[in-house]
């Protein structure tokens, strides 16, 4: 089962189309997918996620449009960082070893970021309330630039070619839940031999994903006290990848 959370209508109307979802108290619904029209913002974004994940407590997807100063429009990404600009807080989704990328949530139109939507932190720290962060994902598709402002009309047409994340999504759960077990396991091992920063953390989690699903094994853990030595270690781990 997969939850989906849009900010708007327009996001989410191919999305309905191609599941054949039907709305029951404002939630549209089949079998596998309950999804929620949240509104813009990241006030909106959190109360309607979390009245959502207050009857629905599965992995949740936030999909929709993002601006950037970096990237091309209809470039799609997975979020493994959120900054909100208004409060300088960080945020860590989970994350699938495809594209990913830093997200940045502004309060009002008109900045740009690598990659910018008004909803993430918001959307974010409602899940956080029901959920376990590996449940909680994003999806941004590029739709405006700073040359580029955005095309309404086109918004249907990004949607619909990322859809098969979707599709990946459903398949995955339950495979990518096992996984995360492991990931977890071998970081309570690691935490046990080495002093890791926040940052550190988060990145050697991001590595002993990547080398698990790449099928390659994890060497063992020394016993570390400074941070330099981490550092060390982390980039030891990220040659075994490349």
């Amino acid at each position: 089962m997969l939850n989906i959370v849009t900010a708007l209508k327009i996001e989410a109307d191919l999305i309905i189309k191609k599941y054949n979802l039907k709305c029951y108290n404002n939630v549209y619904q089949n079998k596998y997918i309950n999804l929620i029209i949240t509104g813009q913002g990241k006030i909106k974004s959190a109360i309607n996620t979390a009245l959502l994940l207050n009857q629905f407590k599965f992995p949740t997807l936030n999909i929709g449009i993002a601006g950037s100063n970096k990237y091309n429009i209809n470039k799609g990404f997975f979020i493994d960082k959120i900054i909100d600009y208004d409060t300088n807080l960080e945020y860590f989704p989970d994350f699938f070893p495809k594209k990913s990328t830093t997200l940045t949530t502004i309060s009002k139109i008109g900045k740009y970021f690598s990659l910018t939507d008004m909803e993430g932190s918001g959307f974010f720290e409602a899940c956080y309330k029901f959920l376990n962060v590996n449940e909680i994902i994003l999806y941004k598709i590029v739709s405006d630039t700073l040359k580029n402002p955005i095309n309404k009309q086109e918004i249907p047409n990004l949607i619909s070619t990322h859809l098969e994340i979707i599709d990946f999504l459903l398949d995955n759960i339950q495979t990518k839940k096992d996984i995360n077990k492991e990931v977890e396991e071998y970081l309570q091992k690691a935490k046990e031999k080495m002093h890791l920063t926040q940052t550190q953390e988060n990145e050697l989690k991001n590595l002993f994903y990547y080398l698990i699903v790449s099928n390659k094994k994890i060497p063992y853990f020394p016993k570390i006290k400074q941070k330099k030595e981490v550092s060390k270690f982390l980039n030891y781990l990220t040659n075994l990848i490349s």
